[in-house]
């Protein structure tokens, strides 16, 4: 059965109005927009570069599409758009985090390249075929043993180029979601199972730095609530942690439930930290050695 997102009901919405309009007014010829034939929006479709390509290029690998609002709307589906960003709540650092914009430049060794491009090309694929993903209730482990490695920042990307697609989606830090917890207690007994309940029910759930706070049985209790809760009703869940999936430090559960069936893909992000390659003239020095090391490769190969 086809799952119905918010953007799918406003576009139900518009075509119900044109079709109201429509009827009251029958002597009359409407103009309806070639581009969204009345939709509102604009399909586009991009490649890993963020380079348009033509829509019969939708199949070739590499290319990932969403919607921006067409020229000839007057702002309703925009502003749904814009309630979906809100609702997603990805940290401000990381609202303008697109495909287009993910660069390998950020690192600083040939490895690590190679480790982000295989990443790279990961997410493009569950962005482009997230229906897929969504019907096996399939997400992904986003891992790297280093910290500050990108790992938030591609989440972050997923979850913004898939609002584009119109897919409704939660992002939250472990971090964030205990110290709601933890608030909850000074309320009523109630005000736990609703945040519970909070997380487990999105769509598409981002659990940002799984395994940054653990120890506690009250921590592990209720990341697994929320875990299970998620993995028994079949929705994909994107965990971005410091460990392997197998190696989290409290709970076996939980590992037992992400690594299980096959319920995640795991994307191994590079073990260099970006956040301390603050030096940018190194960072062009290194592009300009390895440009030249695959040119080099590339005639040995011919």
């Amino acid at each position: 059965m086809k799952k119905i997102s918010n953007l799918d009901m406003a576009l139900d919405a518009i075509k119900e109005r044109r079709e109201k309009w429509r009827k009251e007014h029958p002597d009359e010829i409407e103009s309806v927009c070639s581009i969204c034939e009345g939709t509102g929006l604009k399909l586009i479709l991009r490649d890993e570069f963020g380079n348009v390509h033509p829509k019969a290029d939708k199949y070739k690998p590499g290319m990932y599409e969403y919607y921006e609002p067409c020229p000839c709307t007057k702002g309703e589906v925009t502003a749904i758009m814009r309630n979906n960003l809100k609702y997603s709540s990805v940290p401000g650092l990381y609202a303008d985090a697109l495909i287009s914009n993910l660069s390998k430049d950020v690192y600083t060794n040939i490895r690590s390249y190679e480790m982000f491009q295989v990443a790279k090309n990961d997410a493009i694929r569950f962005i482009s075929a997230y229906p897929a993903y969504e019907e096996m209730g399939m997400g992904l482990y986003i891992w790297s043993k280093t910290k500050g490695s990108g790992k938030s920042r591609l989440a972050s990307t997923i979850s913004n180029e898939l609002t584009k697609k119109g897919v409704r989606n939660k992002y939250a830090s472990v971090s964030n979601i205990l110290t709601e917890l933890s608030s909850s207690w000074k309320r009523d007994d109630s005000s736990e199972d609703k945040i519970i309940r909070k997380y487990v029910e999105p769509r598409l759930l981002i659990l940002d730095d799984l395994g940054a706070k653990s120890g506690y049985r009250w921590i592990d209790d209720r990341l697994f609530e929320i875990v299970d809760g998620r993995y028994s009703s079949g929705k994909p869940t994107i965990i971005t942690s410091n460990y392997e999936a197998d190696k989290l430090p409290f709970d076996e559960r939980i590992a037992d439930r992400i690594c299980e069936q096959k319920r995640y893909e795991m994307i191994h992000m590079p073990e260099e930290s970006v956040r301390r390659n603050s030096n940018t003239d190194s960072r062009a020095e290194f592009r300009n050695i390895y440009d030249k090391f695959m040119k080099d490769k590339d005639k040995e190969d011919t």
